[in-house]
């Protein structure tokens, strides 16, 4: 081969392999932002407090403290509803970033319905009740469960490996009191 092909290839991998890069690299991103933004989301409003009835707000500050749960739920709700609609839109525009995504342990069309089932479970809130807090309560978990990034084992028996706790503090004692190292 001719030598100036080399000078001319080395450079034209280079822009090509930063502008493959750049093209994966924006959705990524974006896709790991919005995860970023949704878990913040569930755990600040993990331990907000739902509206007790209007007619129990009695004093200035129950008035108070009952608007302020109503805005909080709002908030929630729409929150949660749009981070799940971003999602579920990455998800679909793009195929290959939820394919490489699912490859690293994010499912992020499951992580979109599961803010939306979120967004839902606190728009169907209008007082304090028990029920309604558990149904919030699992909403949450089922959330947070789909914006964690866990790998599944693998289906082939000799690929799959079990993992289990060394007691290393037995093991010592044991030498140490037989005497023999």
């Amino acid at each position: 081969m001719q030598w100036y092909i080399y000078v001319i290839s080395i450079p034209a991998g280079i822009v090509l392999g930063y502008l493959v890069l750049q093209v994966i690299n924006r959705p990524i991103a974006t896709a790991l932002c919005l995860r970023h933004k949704a878990l913040e989301r569930v755990q600040f409003f993990k331990g907000t407090s739902l509206p007790k009835p209007r007619e129990l707000a009695i004093s200035s500050r129950d008035i108070r403290a009952y608007d302020q749960a109503v805005r909080n739920l709002t908030e929630a709700q729409l929150t949660f509803a749009e981070l799940g609609e971003q999602l579920l839109a990455l998800s679909d525009n793009e195929p290959a970033l939820r394919y490489l995504m699912t490859l690293f342990g994010l499912n992020i069309g499951r992580a979109g319905q599961e803010l939306i089932n979120l967004s839902q479970a606190y728009a169907m809130v209008k007082t304090d009740s028990d029920e309604r807090r558990q149904e919030i309560e699992k909403a949450l978990h089922a959330a947070s469960t789909a914006l964690t990034v866990c790998r599944r084992t693998s289906r082939h028996e000799l690929i799959r490996i079990r993992l289990e706790p060394m007691d290393l503090d037995d093991a010592g004692q044991k030498t140490s009191l037989s005497g023999s190292p």
